[in-house]
Parts: C-alpha cells; structure tokens; sequence
C-alpha cells in the first residue's frame, strides 16, 4: 500500500493503484464514483478514516459476502452453511489507505479465498462487508475489541466485472461488560502464570449461578460444579439461561435441583481457540493457572467446599474434553467429572482421520474427502471444507484450537499444524508431540498411577450417530475402561452430538452430582 497526499489533484490515479489518504474531516461516506457492474472491474476498497482510528494497525482485512439479505455478512459465517469469504493480510495499515479486494489477487492454489476465487463466484446481487482482525486478545473477531468493520454495501458481481464500491470501516468492536445480576455473579483476575507467560496481562474469567437460598445461608458451604462451555461458548451464556424458562432453570430457582450447589461457567476463549484448560506450548500453563488461580479466587469469595469432594468438572463437546482432561491432569483436585460428547478422546479416532496410520487428513486412502459432519445418514462438511475456511479466515476456528493446545510452537512463533490445511499431509512429528494429550493413551499408559485416583470419578456419555464422528474415539476409550475396575460409567446413547442429552439425562447428571458429594 502507498500512503498518497494529494487526493484531491491525482484522484483517478490513485483509483488506478488503489491507495488515497482523506483528510481527519472526510465524511465515512462513499466518495468512488459508481460505474457500471456489467462493463467494469470488479473492486471492492476497504479503508478506515483517521477520525476512527488514528494509529497504523497490522492483521487480515476479511471481506465477507452473502447472498441473503437481512443483518451483517459477518455475523453469518456458519460450518454447514458457510458464506463466501477473502482476505488479505497488512502490514502497518494507515488511516486512508486501501486494500483493493480484486479477482486477480484470487486466483492461485493457496490464496486466502473460500470456497472459490472471488471472479468464480455465480453472478448476481450481493451483500458485502468488511471487517480488520487486529485484536490479538479474542478468539471471534466478531468480538475482539478495537476491530473496526463496514456497514454491509450492496454489490453486483457478474465474473471479473462488477464495478467499485467503497467499503469504509467506520465501525468498532467494543470491549464486552457484564454485571452482577441476583443470581449470576461475575468474577475477572489477572493470572500472573499467563501473563508471564505471554509478556502482557491475561485475565481468566467466570460467571457463577448461585443455588436457592444461597443469601440466607451465610455459614453454610456449598460444591460447586465447574463448567466448561463447548467451542464458541462463553461464560456470559449464563446470563440466558438464568432469564430462561427451561426446566432445568426453574428446578434450579426454586431449589428443586438435587445439587445443592454452586455453578461455575468458566470462560475458554483465547486468542487461538478453545483452551479446553490444558497447559500448552502455545496457550500458555492454562490449566494450572485454573486450578491455583482462579478457582481458589472463587472458592474464597462465594463460600465453598475447598477440598476434591466438592469440586466437581463438566462440559460438554470442547468442553467435555475440557472436563475429561482436567480431571485427569489434577486427578486428587477434583472429586468427579462428567463429560458429554468430548471431542476426540483417542487419536487413531480423530474424528474420521486416524492419526497414528493415516498420511493424508483430507483425503481417504482410496481417494474420497473425508467427511467432518454429519446428519443421521449424510455428509454435512468435509475436512478439506473445514480446513479451507479456517485458512482464509485466520487463527482461532476449531481445527486451529487442537493445533494450538496439541501442537508445538512451531519457528514462526504459531502451532505446528498437524496436517497441512491446503493438501491434507499429516505431519509426523507433531503427531508424536500430540500423544502426551490422547486421553486413552494417557490413560493406558499410567493407569498404575491413575486409576486408584480416578475411582468413581469418570462419567463419560455420548451419541451413537454424533454429528461430528465423536463415537468411534469415545468407543476406544470405553473398550479400555471396561478392562479396568474404575467405578465410573461409559455410555453411548442413541442420539447426535446434542440430542441424547435428553432432559433425562441431565436431570441424572444433576442427581449424580449429588449423591457424590454426600458420600
């Protein structure tokens, strides 16, 4: 990009290369003159005005479109049903300055395009917005404070035409806040592992649901379930759920709920994905930081049990690994665990990839894409699919998470992939790096250890038909835990990745939970 000075004299110059620099007062208005779609280039400008933002920012200008009309391209990026999306990375981006988004920066095998290069896309009427990815502290970028973004813009594309539209990111990400409610209380502290760690301040956060009666109660001491939200999820669902009207919410505000106890929504969220709370080449010493940190923060401030008996882990998806691991990593500090449809919990299952035989993630040994997700009976999405999409849209998707946990830091400071996410091609050496976290591995291999310390402890569900090939690891780790005596439960129910947890099932898990801490 060039930084240009005099607008004003060299306009159509600059429209040719694609840079200009407005004045602070320039309006965050369309100034390129419209032409017409059919006979034009297509060129989309993106650019901030120096009223927005004043400092020169570096990260992935991402340029989403969408055919369907009604709210923000951005916000509707979804695994089944994913939208077109291109980027492209800057460097010391200035106030004023453009980044063209043409067709002929699209077109080679690794460009930042999904799923097509932009001049392949079918013609027609389209919405188009921008966003700068330049937070280094969020996961979404939906959601990371300081990103600046467009108002979505209607465009034309028709091939390589289309004409230019102004695409003016006059729009900031805010930092979220949230306050106490009467019964959802939050809790923000500085970790000093992770910030040594990272070399700025990180904070680990909370939100915790108070039991019936908790106000009335002042010397009593409660359990506490320590829960982990799935990929995506946050502490601040909390909030939802104490101003729903589900049963289980009305069981629990009226002191009905067999747990007798606290809940402890913990936030996952990191810059590169889920932390699943596990210590990390990459994310840093997350679980330590956990469990010598943060819960015994909350465990002084809202009264509780501060001995394993009363230290319960759950989640479910991300957040079921999250559970299983943490009770595996700190088998004497938590006194049970149950996690619903973990991610995969053994690598010769990684989903439909095994990852100890396997030489190509994308592709099947005899040639077919390997499916991700699934109805009942169909391929939803494909590992290439996934992959592609988590590339151009940068750090921080799923795939990106497992790398970021399981990986290590590779010589550009980020994860080593365990596969390539343009051809597939598993690495084998970060494969061996990533036994130290196969939870049947780990299992196996130091149950002399672990199984007198995990009695009773281990309650792991799952679906029969799980929506993103969960079963088949989960089925490892049960044909391995029925050979020991560990006085704990493996089940796999019928139903996908969220239906077998039935209102049944959770009404059990709460009942479970119970009885655990009156023994």
């Amino acid at each position: 990009m060039i930084r240009i000075q005099y607008r004003v004299l060299i306009f159509w110059m600059l429209m040719l290369v694609g840079c200009r620099a407005p004045s602070k007062s320039t309006p965050t208005v369309s100034k390129i003159a419209k032409q017409d779609p059919k006979t034009e280039p297509l060129r989309l400008v993106a650019w901030f005005p120096e009223i927005i933002r004043a400092k020169p920012a570096s990260g992935r200008v991402l340029l989403f479109l969408s055919r369907s009309s009604g709210g923000e391209p951005r916000l509707k990026m979804s695994w089944f049903e994913p939208e077109p999306v291109f980027a492209i990375d800057v460097n010391e981006m200035r106030a004023g300055e453009y980044v063209t988004f043409l067709p002929s920066r699209f077109k080679s095998p690794d460009a930042l395009a999904f799923p097509e290069p932009l001049g392949r896309l079918k013609p027609g009427t389209y919405f188009a917005q921008v966003l700068f990815d330049q937070d280094v502290t969020r996961r979404d970028f939906n959601q990371g404070p300081g990103n600046l973004y467009s108002r979505p813009v209607t465009v034309e594309l028709a091939g390589e035409r289309g004409g230019t539209y102004d695409l003016v990111m006059d729009q900031v990400v805010q930092e979220s806040r949230y306050e106490d409610t009467e019964w959802v209380k939050f809790v923000k502290i500085r970790s000093r592992l992770l910030s040594e760690f990272h070399g700025r301040d990180v904070f680990l956060q909370a939100a915790v649901l108070l039991p019936h009666g908790y106000a009335n109660e002042s010397e009593r001491r409660y359990p506490a379930v320590y829960k982990i939200p799935g990929f995506g999820g946050r502490h601040d669902s909390l909030l939802g759920f104490a101003s729903g009207k589900s049963t289980e919410w009305e069981e629990w505000s009226t002191g009905k709920n067999p747990f007798r106890g606290v809940e402890v929504l913990l936030d996952p969220d990191v810059p590169l994905g889920h932390s699943v709370f596990a210590n990390s080449a990459n994310n840093g010493p997350v679980g330590d930081a956990l469990v010598t940190e943060l819960i015994p923060e909350v465990e002084k401030r809202f009264r509780l049990v501060t001995e394993a008996r009363g230290r319960f882990v759950s989640g479910h998806s991300s957040g079921g690994w999250s559970s299983l691991w943490l009770q595996v990593a700190y088998p004497e500090f938590f006194g049970g665990c149950w996690s619903t449809a973990p991610d995969p919990v053994d690598f010769r299952a990684y989903q439909t990839v095994d990852l100890y035989e396997d030489h190509n993630g994308h592709w099947t040994r005899d040639g077919y894409p390997r499916p991700v997700a699934r109805t009942r009976y169909n391929t939803r999405l494909t590992m290439i699919q996934f992959n592609h999409m988590e590339y151009v849209l940068g750090y921080g998707g799923q795939l990106d998470s497992f790398d970021a946990v399981f990986s290590p830091k590779g010589t550009n400071g980020l994860p080593r992939p365990v596969m390539n996410k343009l051809t597939g091609a598993i690495d084998r050496h970060v494969v061996d790096y990533w036994k130290r976290y196969d939870i049947r591995l780990v299992l196996e291999t130091q149950w002399a250890t672990l199984g007198p310390k995990l009695r009773g402890k281990l309650h792991i569900l799952g679906g029969a038909w799980d929506t993103f090939y969960l079963e088949p690891a989960l089925e490892h780790l049960k044909a391995f835990l029925d050979t020991k005596d560990h006085g704990g439960t493996v089940e796999i129910l019928p139903g996908d990745h969220g239906s077998f947890m039935t209102d049944g099932v959770r009404a059990r898990i709460w009942k479970e939970m119970a009885e655990s801490f009156a023994r």
